[in-house]
């Protein structure tokens, strides 16, 4: 089924000029400056065991984050890239490293090479990890979400005029508070809209303080987090752009899709690459990347007809929503067990 690329293609950064969320998770690995200093580093890195076997850190730090990826559940369905992507670069410092353990002192630059592979492996297998933790939860935000706008349809929200017309203070729990936004839609429907460059995932700078104004209310309430959803029009780019998107990601031309499902992929992984980019702004706003979730859905999800330019214009928008964050009451009894 074509369905299948376009969802695992939607799950990738693939389009140029939108920003790598994953950065903003796993760090960088370390950089020294200076050949003495780097020398020494990678020295300290051994550490000599029983039986006179020796151990480098790099190695071992990547041996245990790859053993953490491999234990969380479904992330050889949302990263298996990255998550074979750090087998190769842990199987290439292990190798590197069988071919220095024996000596006294290992050369430097070959400790180094070691340590370059094993930093790769632990930053695939990290992102491979997170990926997954992000989708899995996400998809339960999105649950929650359709479920809370089909309870909000059905019931009128509670009046509070009369309170604030006395003059009465709220002295709710902060937790509570967190509560009531739940649920609600805040982009575009209390702050505005945000919109891109056409054809790219470049947030014009208008839409940055609205963005903004997002991170502002997250911080006021900390137990939230937020689903951004991405969505498109059913127009497709120039065919230039299409032939760069396809040169981009040989896997889809190998589908041998239809100009059609060139057009939907493009679509969703623009999609997916402008609410990433929403998300990359939060977190550099000061928002804990655990409390954000981006998912693109392309062109599936219209609130208008796309045969008028005004109902294109409706279609091509981000959303943000409020849900139960990491934080929250919802997420402390999920973990508990009850």
């Amino acid at each position: 089924m074509k369905n299948t690329w376009l969802i695992a293609l939607g799950l990738v950064p693939v389009l140029a000029g939108c920003s790598v969320f994953e950065s903003n998770v796993v760090p960088p690995s370390p950089a020294l400056t200076g050949v003495n200093a780097q020398n020494a580093a990678w020295q300290s890195q051994i550490q000599r065991v029983q039986d006179g076997d020796a151990r480098f850190a790099p190695l071992e730090d990547a041996r245990a984050a790859l053993a953490e990826a491999e234990a969380q559940p479904q992330v050889a369905d949302y990263a298996a890239d990255e998550l074979a992507g750090a087998h190769t670069a842990f199987e290439q410092a292990e190798q590197g490293w069988q071919a220095l353990a024996g000596k006294r002192r290992p050369a430097s630059d070959a400790l180094g090479e070691v340590a370059e592979q094993a930093h790769r492996a632990q930053r695939l297998a990290e992102i491979a990890r997170y990926t997954a933790i992000r989708e899995i939860n996400l998809e339960t935000l999105i649950a929650v979400n359709d479920r809370l706008k089909a309870r909000a349809a059905e019931q009128p929200t509670p009046a509070t005029a009369s309170a604030s017309a006395s003059g009465a203070r709220d002295v709710r729990p902060v937790a509570k508070a967190d509560q009531a936004l739940v649920g609600q839609q805040v982009v575009p429907d209390r702050f505005g809209g945000v919109s891109f460059e056409t054809g790219t995932a470049r947030m014009k700078t208008e839409s940055q303080a609205v963005v903004r104004q997002l991170a502002e209310l997250l911080k006021a309430h900390p137990t939230v987090g937020v689903a951004i959803f991405g969505h498109t029009d059913s127009v497709g780019p120039s065919p230039e752009s299409i032939d760069r998107f396809v040169a981009a990601n040989p896997g889809l031309e190998k589908q041998a899709p239809t100009r059609e499902d060139k057009v939907r992929a493009f679509n969703l992984a623009l999609s997916a690459a402008r609410a990433r980019a929403v998300a990359q702004q939060l977190v550099e706003n000061g928002i804990p990347a655990r409390r954000i979730g981006a998912r693109g859905f392309g062109d599936t999800r219209p609130v208008a007809s796309n045969d008028t330019a005004e109902g294109r214009r409706a279609n091509r928008r981000i959303e943000a929503v409020i849900v139960p964050g990491p934080d929250s009451p919802q997420a402390q009894r999920a973990r508990a067990g009850s």
